[in-house]
């Protein structure tokens, strides 16, 4: 039996999908609230799920961001330079939900600070956020109130039972000052710069990414260098001498160098390979660069 006959005019028919299929919204509509999280919990116990679980009980469109859990236990400073370098890579209007908190069940203050781009975090008052915040321009500052919140919990928990919470009403279009108290002031806290010296520049090493990679408070501008230029490295250990190139690539492998990285900041590397582990820093520990 022969096939039937196909008709040359016949036309292959597209279907052709909405955007709010696509998009999951409709173009005009209000977009999804985005929080952001940074804390110190890691990723091998619940309260990270636990957190996301009570914002999205409130919210469940809540884009949330893992911007990382993975900050050194109670270290405010790491937190305080990776939520600064990070926050103005976020979509105007991020909630961010940050918490640091050693001082959990104490009288520290819980705040919320309002920044003019629209942006609002969330924590602890202990001045780790403040860096970041100001970055975007702090508007005004909060101090939660609980009692417009559900009961805690726990007196050791507060990202659950509280801070997730706030960030969930806050998801859902309510106002800081709903939720607090105006404040006439906060706690800051101000990042180390670099400290010019006789003999060059001392940075601290402020991040270390999972390559390894010894990330600074140096900008460029600190470095009076040119792209290629031999520098002098006077570590804790000892000394060596590496080159500031554009990129890892730009040296042998296995090879020191010195480099801008992504996040604007210049970082002290080892082409395809861990410069924490051959020179044994870690964030706090100090650095000076000299030209060679």
């Amino acid at each position: 039996m022969s096939p039937p006959s196909r008709d040359p005019r016949r036309r292959l028919s597209l279907k052709v999908w909405p955007l709010d299929h696509v998009f999951g919204e409709r173009l005009g509509s209000k977009l999804r609230p985005v929080i952001s999280l940074l804390t110190d919990f890691g990723l091998g116990d619940p309260y990270v799920a636990q957190v996301k679980a009570v914002i999205l009980s409130y919210c469940r469109d809540a884009a949330i961001i893992d911007l990382t859990h993975e900050v050194q236990a109670f270290n405010e400073l790491q937190a305080a330079f990776i939520l600064k370098v990070s926050a103005p890579h976020m979509p105007e209007g991020t909630i961010h939900l940050c918490v640091i908190d050693p001082g959990v069940g104490t009288r520290r203050r819980g705040i919320i600070l309002e920044t003019a781009r629209g942006d609002v975090f969330i924590g602890p008052d202990t001045g780790f956020m403040a860096p970041a915040a100001e970055e975007l321009g702090v508007k005004a500052a909060y101090v939660i109130d609980e009692s417009k919140l559900p009961a805690r919990r726990s007196e050791t928990f507060h990202a659950r039972d509280v801070f997730a919470h706030v960030a969930g009403r806050l998801a859902l279009g309510a106002g800081p000052r709903e939720l607090g108290e105006r404040a006439e002031s906060y706690s800051r806290m101000v990042l180390p710069e670099p400290r010019p010296t006789a003999e060059g520049v001392e940075a601290m090493i402020m991040h270390v990414d999972r390559f390894g990679n010894l990330i600074t408070n140096l900008k460029p501008e600190n470095l009076s260098s040119e792209l290629g230029e031999e520098l002098l490295i006077e570590l804790p250990s000892g000394k060596l001498r590496c080159r500031l190139v554009k990129s890892y690539g730009h040296v042998p492998e296995g090879s020191p160098l010195l480099t801008v990285g992504g996040t604007g900041y210049v970082e002290l590397s080892v082409n395809r390979g861990s410069a924490a582990e051959r020179f044994r820093l870690k964030p706090g520990d100090r650095i000076l660069v000299r030209r060679g």
